[in-house]
């Protein structure tokens, strides 16, 4: 993920998000200090709060797709997974959000929606055995490419303003 900013659009939706009622929050399995230089290289980090982002390090001994892993953070958020959108690109994790109510945006990846279409090619994606980008899977209640289609979906959900 190292390696540059996000376009502007993508930025534009991270901003709008900031200056509506949405907390934004950050959930990595991977450990703090690193999520927080990713955030800082590719322009984020301004948009999460320190009390607001969570690394593996945060949760242990739990991690995603652990329920107990989203449990904790909601709680220490103090929000409700029915109030609860995720955004990932792993659909073991997706599964997760989704099984504790949450809503979910699945990210498959530049291109990967048509290549979906193409089952060998899609399952040759995954990283683990059932992590497969599926647009199709009940689990997923949007799916986009890139990050900066995400504001289009929250448009249509009304977590952004048109």
């Amino acid at each position: 993920m190292l390696g540059g900013s996000l376009d502007q659009r993508s930025l534009d939706t991270f901003e709008s998000l900031s200056r509506s009622s949405t907390q934004i929050v950050g959930f990595s399995n991977g450990p703090r200090l690193y999520v927080e230089r990713v955030l800082k290289e590719i322009g984020l980090a301004q948009y999460f709060e320190p009390n607001k982002l969570f690394g593996v390090t945060d949760v242990l001994p739990h991690c995603k797709p652990d329920k107990s892993s989203f449990e904790l953070v909601l709680n220490k958020v103090g929000a409700l997974p029915e109030q609860c959108i995720m955004v990932e690109d792993s659909m073991k994790n997706i599964r997760a959000a989704k099984s504790l109510g949450m809503k979910t945006i699945l990210i498959m990846g530049k291109g990967r929606k048509q290549q979906a279409l193409n089952k060998g090619a899609s399952l040759a994606e995954a990283t683990k055995v059932g992590d497969a980008p599926d647009d199709k899977d009940q689990a997923v209640d949007a799916a986009v490419e890139t990050v900066a289609e995400i504001d289009t979906i929250l448009k249509e959900w009304m977590v952004l303003s048109a």
